[in-house]
């Protein structure tokens, strides 16, 4: 690596072209400041995307992407910046308070607000209401994703800085159509016989799908315009 970089671990292809990729590829990817591993779903699949990226020499480690809501106030497209992540064990990794200011000034100077708290992760997706009220009881965290605590694992292991960056895609009230979650791979790609499938077998869940693309929608909006106002997400003071 010939320059010093912040490493960015996302698990779907669709967060990475937030990033201002327009054909991303599961693996490695360039662009400008940033080194992009596309992970795919999942801690294990995160931790080992995010060795890679220290092992090139990154010298700091983003989790960005999106997540789920636990706290009934966040909506689809909040962005949720944690000073805390956590794994339903209770162990807890920090992100740099100082590079988490400078993002959060650059956001607010373009009247985007980060949210504070505790993200969750989990090693599956909390697919309706009452498991995501018992994960936020347990856990007082506000949003759950499936990769940051791993990335925090391998940064705090490394000596590296560490933040994330997580818009909210489901609110803490949703419930997602099984035939969704169960088809795409683990990059976010469609598995048309499988999603159709699930849609044959419970046809009710048809008509959540529009409402889920305009949460989806929210949440890649607002990925774009916190990459937009803040280049490297603002590692360099």
């Amino acid at each position: 690596m010939t320059q010093a970089v912040v490493g960015v671990v996302v698990a779907l292809l669709s967060e990475a072209k937030a990033l201002g990729l327009r054909c991303p590829q599961p693996g490695v990817n360039e662009l400008g400041g940033l080194r992009i591993q596309v992970s795919g779903i999942g801690d294990q699949a995160a931790a080992a995307a995010a060795t890679a990226l220290a092992d090139a020499g990154c010298v700091a480690l983003l989790s960005f992407g999106t997540a789920g809501a636990l706290d009934a106030a966040l909506e689809p497209g909040d962005v949720v910046c944690p000073s805390s992540v956590v794994y339903m064990d209770g162990h807890t990794v920090e992100p740099d308070s100082a590079w988490r200011a400078r993002l959060a000034a650059h956001c607010a100077d373009a009247g985007i607000a980060l949210i504070d708290g505790r993200l969750l992760t989990t090693r599956q997706t909390l697919l309706n209401a009452g498991i995501k009220y018992l994960a936020r009881t347990q856990s007082q965290a506000v949003a759950v994703d499936q990769e940051s605590s791993a990335v925090g694992d391998v940064a705090k292991a490394r000596g590296l800085p560490f933040l994330v960056v997580r818009a909210i895609v489901d609110d803490a009230e949703a419930t997602l159509p099984n035939a969704v979650v169960d088809g795409v791979d683990a990059y976010g790609r469609p598995k048309a016989v499988s999603m159709i499938g699930g849609l044959l077998k419970a046809p009710w869940e048809i008509a959540k799908l529009p409402g889920l693309a305009r949460s989806f929608n929210a949440a890649q909006a607002s990925l774009k315009a916190v990459t937009q106002v803040a280049p490297a997400f603002a590692f360099y003071s």
